[in-house]
This record gives C-alpha cells, sequence and structure tokens, in this order.
C-alpha cells in the first residue's frame, strides 16, 4: 500500500547498545522539523499498547523510510528482528526504496542484500549522518508536496556572493590561505585566497558560519556566527616556524612525514590516530587530546612539531602547528 500522508517521516530500527549514536540522530532530526519515529519520543504512546501488533504497523504502514542501524547486537535481538520483517513486508510491496541500511560492522542480515547501498557509519557523525536521512527525504517528490507549507518558509534565498580578503599585519595580500565557512550542521563550502588575497563564496543558504582560515606560514584564525551577508577583511599576524592547517577526515602536517585522523568520540571527547608518527613520545592510540593544548609529533626520522587543535566539527578540523626549536 503507498500512502501519501504518512504519520512519520523516518522510523529508526536499532539495538540497544547503539542507542548513544541513534539518539544524536534522532534529535538533530526532530530538530530540523522531520517527524521521526524513536522509542523515547513515544514513551506516553506506547504505554499500555500491544507493542507487537503497534511496532508492526509502524515499520510496515506508518513511517516514509525506515533507517535501519545494522550491527552485531541488531542480529541477535528479538524486537529488531519482528521490526526488520514488518519493515521488508512493505519493501515487497513498494518499487522503490523504502529500507536504508546504515552500517556499524559487516553483520549480515537477512533479507538486505549487501548489493543494496548503504552509509558507513564508521566514517559519519550523527550529524551528519542525519543531513543525509534530510537529502534522502527531500529527494522524495510526494514528501516535498505533503510539507510544502513549511518548505515554503525555508526556501534558499537567492544565491549571493560572500567575499573574505585575507592580508597580514603589513597590509600584504595573502594568497593560497585555505579558507572553510562551517554551519552548525557540519556541511561546509571551502576555497583559497586568490593573489589578491580574496576568496569567493557563492552562499544558497540563510545561516551563520564559524570562519576557518589557515596558511603553512601563519597561525590559524577562527570566526563563530559569521553572517555572509557582510564582507570581511581579516588580517594574520606572522609568527616564527609557525603555521596552520585545515584537515578534512585526515591529513598530512607540514614537518613531519605520515598523516593524522581525528576523531570525535561519542562522549563529544576528542582523539587522534597517527600513521606512522609518535604521539607525545610514544603514547597509546588512539591518544585522547583537548582543544587549545599542544601535542607533540614525531616522525620517523625525527622530526618533531607541536600541534593545537583550534577547532573540530564533523570531520573538519583547523590545526596551528609549530616546528620543534633544536637545542
Amino acid at each position: 500500500m503507498k500512502n501519501n500522508s504518512y504519520e512519520y517521516d523516518v522510523a529508526l530500527s536499532f539495538a540497544g547498545e547503539n542507542r548513544a549514536y541513534v539518539e544524536e540522530v534522532a534529535n538533530s532530526l526532530k530538530m530540523k522539523g522531520i517527524k521521526v519515529f524513536y522509542d523515547v519520543f513515544e514513551e506516553a504512546n506506547l504505554w499500555g499498547k500491544n507493542l507487537y501488533e503497534y511496532l508492526s504497523e509502524i515499520y510496515q504502514d506508518r513511517a516514509r523510510y525506515t533507517v535501519l542501524f545494522i550491527s552485531n547486537f541488531y542480529n541477535q535481538k528479538l524486537w529488531t528482528n519482528h521490526e526488520r520483517v514488518s519493515m521488508q513486508a512493505r519493501a515487497y510491496q513498494e518499487s522503490r526504496e523504502y529500507i536504508l541500511p546504515a552500517r556499524f560492522d559487516d553483520t549480515e542480515i537477512p533479507g538486505i542484500l549487501k548489493t543494496v547501498g548503504y552509509i558507513n557509519l564508521n566514517d559519519k557523525t550523527p550529524e551528519e549522518l542525519a543531513v543525509l536521512i534530510e537529502k534522502k527525504l527531500k529527494s522524495d517528490q510526494t514528501f516535498l508536496k505533503s510539507r510544502w507549507s513549511k518548505i515554503t518558509t525555508l526556501i534558499n534565498p537567492k544565491p549571493f556572493i560572500f567575499t573574505l580578503k585575507v592580508v597580514n599585519e603589513s597590509q600584504e595580500l595573502i594568497k593560497n590561505a585555505k579558507i572553510v565557512l562551517i554551519a552548525n550542521n557540519s556541511t561546509y563550502l571551502e576555497g583559497f585566497s586568490d593573489e589578491n588575497g580574496v576568496a569567493h563564496f557563492i552562499i544558497r543558504t540563510r545561516k551563520l558560519y564559524t570562519v576557518l582560515i589557515a596558511h603553512p606560514e601563519y597561525p590559524a584564525v577562527l570566526f563563530k556566527d559569521i553572517n555572509p551577508k557582510e564582507d570581511i577583511e581579516v588580517t594574520i599576524e606572522k609568527t616564527a616556524r609557525s603555521g596552520s592547517a585545515i584537515i578534512k577526515k585526515s591529513g598530512d602536517i607540514p614537518g613531519v612525514k605520515g598523516k593524522i585522523e581525528p576523531v570525535l568520540k561519542p562522549n563529544k571527547g576528542f582523539s587522534l590516530y597517527a600513521d606512522n608518527i609518535a604521539i607525545e613520545g610514544g603514547k597509546h592510540q588512539p591518544y585522547n587530546f583537548e582543544l587549545n593544548k599542544s601535542i607533540s609529533l614525531e616522525d620517523n626520522g625525527g622530526n618533531i612539531i607541536h600541534l593545537t587543535f583550534r577547532f573540530f566539527q564533523g570531520r573538519i578540523a583547523l590545526v596551528d602547528y609549530c616546528k620543534h626549536k633544536s637545542s
């Protein structure tokens, strides 16, 4: 049965062991105005109901999509398998994708073919997954029509150009500065300053941005809550033996050979992996770190730098680095 007016835009099916991650996804979807079935949100509604029948109805008839969070734990649970059977019964009736698999691991789930496209959660934060779910919903034309009254208030304004100019303390133009504009939902725009020290960005959404600026010869610059309607000029003061970089997921740091990969932990803390690089003299990895606190890195050639994370959101990090002064 096809339904153009679902009670829920998306239902989340998961094992309790994965609740910490899924709860962040659910909260993010709710903040975006998406109607999500997540058991904690439905506690009063579920009270006293025949859950076997009610959950079967939810996952088979009352949600536009279901996100199935695949893990070894999921395969072992009675209730999750009941939910899976219900959603598969729906999937067999429709000629479009209904079950959206998201994998914590490679566990095989009955009826979910390995050839079905899925999201790997090992490289997606809960917020990034929520953004993907939102995009999936917005690609569904019946979803767009059913929510037209809400969407019209959120239609993107006419695109406009935001210009950012980068100079040093002597008012000399700085070219090849890496610049990233990152929104609170972790979506971002990126570019470089040209020979005139200027970077242009086409803005299509009505958002405030955090501006990140990095250059191998200058320290990192960070501005929060920038309205891109107003062009800005940024002055950076040079510091001896120091530079900065913006890392997306993983990257190189000038001065040492190898790659680093910062990771946001479920408890909101930060940890760092380094490939062929010793952290703090050889500490166990992943190494837990704090923003604005220096970390020493040494490569296999004995090169040492001091690294400081200034900002980390989604998979984007802004770092300062300083070459070790030999005695």
